[in-house]
């Protein structure tokens, strides 16, 4: 109790360091793009074959370790850009006797994500849809204690299939913002130049391949924040370590329940009926966009 009461406390604290926070320098988001981009070359030579497609290839522990039906999650140092973070995490899991079809089918049913993804997901709506191709509108919300921190974002999505039962499914959240007084009757979008800062941008990525009898599922969220306060980094370091893990292993195991119920099988191997509640504190906005494995994909929206 005593914890929790000091954890309450010091977010109460960043919450108002946080308050009077400025939108991201330019500096900033050109550090945040070149980031971007790099991954998405990355995604680009997984894709043509010149590396494995799965990250889980390079560790035969870890691919031991998910086969056995761990939900496996890393992540990379917090980057430091010019009066921003970036925070970079991956978590993958294996689902058995699934087909990619039906995985896909629930990660493409957006407008289901507040019911997959609750209490999270607040609110999920498709705007329009083309084909493989969608626009989405997502609440997020997270709560640790008595700080609330709810972002309102748009997504362009879209889903593309690659050879060899593979699939690339990412989001590029094209407007975040975030929303003061959630819940209140004075909820409202936070002004420009008076945002927290909890999260300026988003990208969320995932790689699918069917094999060995189920689906892989490798999940992989960026996103780029304010600098923290460099007078409470030092007690704030523990939860943006521990709080994004917890939220990647709640994330991938209730998409594991999701998915789940395409193929009661799938649950009878005791795989799917995880689904831990956690306080949750980084704000990840969940959508689906595919990746044409083309030299120029990364100038596409």
């Amino acid at each position: 109790m005593k914890i929790k009461k000091a954890f309450a406390i010091l977010l109460l604290l960043l919450s108002a360091t946080l308050s009077g926070a400025a939108q991201p320098k330019q500096a900033t988001l050109r550090a945040w793009d070149d980031y971007i981009l790099d991954l998405k070359m990355s995604m680009a030579t997984r894709a043509s074959g010149d590396t494995p497609f799965l990250e889980l290839y390079d560790s035969p522990e870890v691919m031991q370790r998910v086969q056995r039906g761990e939900v496996v999650v890393s992540d990379h140092d917090p980057r430091k850009v010019p009066q921003g973070l970036i925070h970079h995490w991956i978590g993958a899991m294996f689902v058995p006797n699934l087909t990619i079809d039906q995985v896909i089918k629930v990660l493409c049913d957006y407008g289901h994500y507040s019911d997959f993804y609750s209490p999270l997901i607040k609110k999920s709506v498709v705007l329009e849809r083309d084909g493989d191709k969608a626009m989405v509108t997502i609440v997020a919300v997270q709560k640790a204690f008595s700080v609330t921190a709810a972002v309102d974002t748009d997504n362009e999505v879209q889903v593309m299939r690659l050879a060899g039962n593979r699939l690339y499914i990412m989001t590029d959240a094209v407007r975040v913002q975030e929303v003061a007084d959630y819940g209140q009757p004075n909820q409202h979008l936070f002004s420009e130049d008076r945002r927290p800062g909890y999260v300026w941008r988003s990208f969320v990525l995932q790689r699918i391949e069917a094999r060995d009898g189920g689906v892989y599922i490798e999940l992989e969220t960026v996103a780029l924040s304010r600098g923290i306060p460099l007078e409470v980094r030092w007690l704030i370091k523990p939860l943006t370590d521990q709080l994004p893990r917890r939220l990647m292993l709640d994330t991938l195991n209730e998409t594991r329940v999701a998915v789940g119920q395409e193929n009661p099988s799938s649950q009878s191997q005791g795989l799917s009926n995880l689904k831990p509640k956690w306080i949750r504190m980084t704000a990840v906005s969940a959508g689906i966009v595919g990746l044409p494995a083309t030299a120029d994909f990364w100038n596409s929206k």
